[in-house]
Order: C-alpha cells, then structure tokens, then sequence
C-alpha cells in the first residue's frame, strides 16, 4: 500500500451513520486528512445536488462529487458536472416497461430531476434523498405520465424499491438483465440500481484519480454494499464498513468499525493520520 492521497466513500451505510447524518468524528478526521493535502471524494447513488449538500453542510468543501454511482461527477459541490452517463433511450423505455408491469415503486434519475412512480403502496418512498429539492421545487416530478413524457431520455439510473428481500426481486433482476447495453447491481438487499453499461463507482474513481494524477495504490475506498465492490476492488486499499455485506467483506483489504461507530474516521486514523 502506498501513501493514500485519495480517500473515497459511499455515503448510506458508510460516511452517514444511522440518523443519516455525517458524524462529527468522520468530518473531523476527513477535515484533518484535506490539511495533509489528501483528496476526498464521495461516490454514492444519491444525487449530485444531494450529496453536495450533505458536503457543504459538514464544510467538506473540496470534496469531488460522484453522484448517480458514478454517472454524474462533479469536482466539487454544486460544481459543473465534467462527466455524465445516461442510459440509451431504447433501454430506458425498456426498463420503464418492465418495472411498470411488475406495479412496483421505481424512479428515474436524471442529474437535476427524479422522475418517481408509485407502484406498491406497501413499499412506496415518498422522498428519494435527503436534500434532492432543497433549493429546486421541480426536482421531484411524480407518475407515469411524466415517464412518459421524458420517453426514456437524459436518464443516468433507475431504482426500484421493494420489501427487503422480496421474492420478486430476483424475478424482476432477472428479465432486466436480458436488456442490452445495461448493467444491474444493488446497494442493500431490498432495491435494485439500474445503469448505463459501463458506468460504476470504480470506473468513476478511476477517472477520478487520473485526473488528479494519483495512481490506484494511492487511493483508499470505503463502501458496505454490492455498488461499491468496483472501487473497493479498484483502490490500492479497499475498506469495508463493519455492518457491510459478507462479499464486500471479503473483497476489501481491511474491515472497519460500523458506520454508527465511525469507520471511516477510524480508518482514516489508522492508515492516514496516525500512520508512522
């Protein structure tokens, strides 16, 4: 492992602890690892607008913004996007089409639009993010007439929610996967995430650091779930939350406190701050 230069994070089940909020200790040793000239980022499935304000808020102001799972990236909060991914318009039709039979709860994310269909009351999601319309009231457009309408253009992923571990998970999976130029992946056991083939936290963090001039065993990357496998793979030292899955798990380097514990300070402190 060399000299980290470049931390990177998931945000749900990873920087954010269980009231969703970024705690005090992981700002903290994030602010103290920027003195040392270390880079930050965060990679999440949220919105760019979303994680830019969880950002600014913890005063994390240089932090690089890989929103949408790597579809929309940002070199800063609320900066210009230097990359955006977003599914073909045949594929985005399909997807709508396949969900919609299925009568499940899924939105479309644009990078300053969620498009959202309630389909199973049971499993319904009224707010996808925390701060998406915190400064757009037209950010959230609800119903499938406004699917329509879009008619499957500018849209960087799906998500379809549903009861944890429902069986119709895997069924649903299953006829997506048979649509081209897609790739389908998860970030806990009760959803799937549907994006543009090609696109992936790891590509994203890639790209990233290439930018930057840091090569991969420079770069440390936390994530807990099936959609950050990729960076965790990609960093010279992937690190797993403590309440992760068993497969990023196994796939990481080191293995962390839990996110209500502060992992990701804790491993700052260990391989950044307080190495010797």
């Amino acid at each position: 492992m060399g000299i980290i230069k470049l931390i990177a994070m998931d945000m749900d089940g990873t920087l954010l602890n269980e009231n969703q909020q970024i705690s005090a200790e992981n700002i903290l040793a994030l602010k103290n690892a920027v003195a040392q000239g270390v880079h930050i980022a965060i990679c999440s499935g949220r919105t760019a607008t979303d994680i830019s304000f969880f950002a600014t808020d913890a005063g994390l102001d240089t932090c690089a913004i890989l929103a949408l799972n790597g579809a929309c990236c940002l070199m800063k909060p609320h900066g210009q996007a230097y990359a955006v991914s977003t599914i073909a318009q045949k594929a985005a039709n399909d997807i709508s089409t396949v969900l919609r039979e299925h009568s499940v709860t899924f939105a479309a994310f644009q990078p300053d639009r969620v498009i959202v269909v309630r389909g199973d009351r049971n499993v319904n999601k009224l707010y996808w993010g925390t701060h998406v319309a915190r400064n757009n009231a037209n950010a959230y457009v609800y119903g499938q007439k406004a699917l329509a309408e879009n008619n499957g253009v500018n849209i960087c992923k799906f998500v379809y929610i549903d009861a944890d571990n429902a069986p119709r998970i895997a069924l649903i999976r299953q006829a997506l996967e048979a649509i081209p130029d897609i790739t389908v992946t998860s970030s806990w056991s009760n959803n799937l995430e549907i994006m543009p083939q090609g696109v992936n936290k790891g590509l994203a963090l890639e790209n990233l650091a290439k930018r930057l001039g840091i090569s991969a065993e420079n770069v440390m990357a936390f994530g807990d779930f099936d959609n950050d496998m990729d960076m965790i793979r990609y960093a010279g030292l992937g690190i797993a939350m403590g309440n992760g899955s068993n497969r990023i798990k196994r796939a990481a380097n080191h293995v962390t406190l839990t996110n209500r514990d502060h992992g990701v300070a804790a491993a700052i402190h260990q391989f950044v701050l307080d190495r010797s």
